[in-house]
């Protein structure tokens, strides 16, 4: 639709009173203002317009109109100091083909004001104009809020150390945002300064507190994007569909004294959404001063049945004009099993002096091996550093299903040293069966740092061990002594029929089960008597 029909005043002579733009009467000649704009005029001498409903309808009295180019930001245009009763329409397209993106009436007063998300480089077409036959002096206001922020970080893959996953339990249903929590300390992201996050049921934290309480989307976008507008302003770990309302736990714990507290988010066995039996757990780790962020991802498994199994792993603005991406996770099918990355801001005012250090991050303990036998009726835990410096303690911690830790002895260390020095501790009560150890290491400023997780069966010899126990997806085979290597496996169903063939170099490795139907099986190493049971959920 043409903007203009026939003129319903004759105007002999453009008599306004201008300040800062010259006014057009016809939207071909849309004066072009810019942010922080202020333009006094009056419509009086000018001709009524006709043009597309936009939540108000046309006037009969005179109307000007303006161009504007989108920043990409938040954009006011008000008329609230105007001497009469005003109306104001936004478009974008051209003068032919107009399309609606706000209008208003009587925002203040009798007076018009509109605030839209002007995307980067859009032009926007504004008319001002009268309620009715209404015309008269207008003052005409542009502000735009800043623009959104482009990232700035660098990131790096680092080895998959976590802290506990323990702390303050959340109660999430699915698709929602927690309360605002507090970090315990100021963290910088993106150029902004928070003390408080809101964390999402699918796995986000987000520094928009707005989105406290409220709805968590579910349908996941390849980043960056202006819409959704939740996960953005957003630590994406990744954004993936899961539902804690029916399992799993969500912790939060702030961590260390400062000036090097760390702010620890946890999602331990939490179902994927659609696909229930398969289990997600990871962490989002915020640290004070460096303002660097960890990802730390114990198991994600895919649910290609669901969102077409896809998920988002990266940082986002405010705004979704830029981001920080993981190669290969932009909204894509993927898994990661034990698995760490670091993102070190690069930009003032968050790049401290010791941001740079995280990608290049090590305690000051160089630890050279970590390994455990059965002892009777106790377990022997062994370690040994290469080097050492203002190191303070280790920590042994247990576990009997290799997800849940508990501190057990604590040995005191060597504080600096640069040869080799051996150690050794007695765990006196360990359980029955096999028993899951990692090593803490504690530097003097509280910083620590943990090592691979060990098992150790008290009656290990002759049988194979398979952990974690059910499990899915990949899963650590403990091999017995006296096996030559590298070892021949079978997995066998409840009918004694081979389903997969496998191989092993070492204990500890990663065996694959994933793609086996639920159920009970054994593995077996083909000519000895070694052989264990393991459940696939």
């Amino acid at each position: 639709m043409n903007q203009r029909l026939t003129p319903v005043l004759c105007v002999a002579a453009l008599l306004a009173t201008q300040r800062g733009a010259a006014q057009a009467d016809l939207c071909t000649g849309a004066t072009l203002i810019a942010c922080g704009a202020s333009i006094s005029g009056n419509t009086t001498a000018f001709t009524a317009d006709v043009a597309p409903f936009c939540t108000v309808g046309d006037g009969t009295g005179g109307g000007v109109w303006f161009r504007f180019v989108g920043t990409g930001a938040s954009t006011t245009a008000s008329l609230c100091g105007s001497g009469f009763d005003t109306q104001i329409r936004v478009y974008t397209g051209g003068c032919g083909a107009l399309a609606c993106v706000v209008g208003n009436d009587d925002f203040c007063g009798l007076r018009s004001q509109v605030t839209w998300l002007a995307t980067l480089g859009t032009t926007y077409r504004i008319l001002v104009y009268g309620f009715g036959a209404a015309t008269g002096a207008y003052t005409l206001n542009l502000t735009c809020a800043p623009p959104p922020v482009p990232m700035c970080y660098s990131q790096a893959p680092v080895p998959y150390s976590a802290d506990p996953y323990a702390g303050t339990a959340l109660v999430l249903t699915d698709d929602v945002h927690s309360a605002a929590i507090n970090l315990g300390f100021n963290f910088c992201f993106n150029g902004t300064t928070y003390n408080r996050c809101v964390i999402s049921s699918n796995n986000y934290i987000t520094f928009n507190l707005a989105n406290a309480g409220l709805f968590s989307p579910w349908d996941t976008q390849a980043i960056p994007a202006t819409a959704p507008t939740e996960p953005q302003n957003a630590v994406l770990d990744p954004w993936q569909d899961i539902d804690p309302g029916v399992g799993g736990s969500v912790f939060y714990q702030t961590l260390g004294a400062a000036p090097n507290r760390r702010f620890v988010v946890s999602y331990l066995n939490v179902p994927m959404f659609s696909c229930t039996t398969q289990m997600y757990s990871s962490q989002i780790v915020l640290y004070e001063g460096s303002n660097c962020i960890e990802s730390l991802i114990l198991n994600k498994p895919v649910c290609a049945g669901w969102n077409n199994g896809e998920a988002v792993q990266g940082l986002q603005n405010n705004g979704g004009t830029s981001a920080t991406v993981v190669a290969g996770r932009n909204n894509t099918q993927w898994t990661a099993v034990s698995e760490g990355r670091f993102f070190s801001p690069t930009c003032l005012p968050c790049s401290t002096a010791t941001s740079a250090q995280c990608l290049n991050s090590s305690l000051p303990i160089e630890l050279l091996r970590f390994q455990g036998r059965d002892h009777g009726v106790v377990n022997i835990l062994e370690w040994a550093t290469a080097s050492e410096q203002n190191s303070e303690h280790f920590t042994v911690e247990r576990s009997n299903d290799g997800g849940h830790f508990v501190p057990v002895l604590q040995v005191g260390a060597a504080g600096n040293s640069g040869s080799v020095i051996d150690y050794s501790a007695n765990d006196p009560t360990p359980g029955p069966g096999i028993n899951y150890y990692r090593l803490r290491t504690t530097d003097l400023d509280g910083s620590s740092e943990l090592s691979d997780v060990i098992a150790v069966n008290n009656d290990h010899a002759g049988s194979l061990v398979v952990y974690p126990n059910p499990g899915h997806g990949n899963a650590h085979v403990v091999l017995p002594e006296g096996l030559h290597m590298p070892v021949e496996l079978v997995v066998r169903d409840l009918s004694g029929r081979v389903v997969r063939n496998l191989s092993a170099r070492h204990t500890g490795d990663i065996v694959l089960i994933e793609g086996l139907t639920g159920g009970s099986y054994s593995l077996e190493a083909p000519g000895t008597s070694a052989m264990a049971r393991f459940v696939v959920e």
